[in-house]
């Protein structure tokens, strides 16, 4: 039986990105933490040989990591076991509540703001310098939000 082309494997380090992987190599680097992982040690979520199909995994997979509602038939298909995910929600509760945090903040004032604003109401909500500097620098490389502008970040 031939190996498959593609797979879709989350993050063990930092377990917040899902991304797909192409088979062939011996190690790869996560896209959000950079850590180098293992290929042969890491848990394949999905594995297939249309990018298509691989994509729509990958897609599913990021949105139940990060509680976001998704197509059912992704358990169904048998790629994500439950168990799994509720592991990497409970160990990734405080930086992820504070992302959420400062996506709610950009929400509330329509999507956009100066950075300093930003960091002003996100300090005022508790977090601090450090953490909203590398929360807003993680926010950027996974592409949630952008900036249009010097000084201003704004959501996608």
């Amino acid at each position: 039986m031939p190996i498959p082309k593609y797979a879709v494997i989350a993050c063990p380090k930092c377990r917040v990105h899902s991304q797909i992987i192409e088979y062939g190599t011996a190690t790869t680097k996560c896209q959000n933490c950079g850590a180098a992982l293992k290929i042969n040690k890491l848990r394949i979520f999905h594995s297939s040989d249309i990018l298509e199909e691989a994509i729509s995994a990958r897609t599913q997979l990021q949105a139940r990591i990060h509680g976001k509602s998704v197509d059912n038939n992704i358990s169904k298909m048998g790629f994500v076991d439950d168990r799994e995910i509720s592991k990497t929600k409970s160990k990734n509760s405080p930086k992820r509540n504070a992302q959420k945090t400062i996506i709610d903040i950009l929400r509330s004032a329509d999507g956009a703001l100066e950075i300093e604003i930003l960091k002003m109401r996100a300090l005022d909500h508790g977090i601090d310098a450090d953490g909203f500097e590398k929360i807003l620098e993680g926010l950027f490389r996974v592409g949630e939000v952008y900036s249009p502008d010097i000084g201003y970040v704004r959501l996608v």
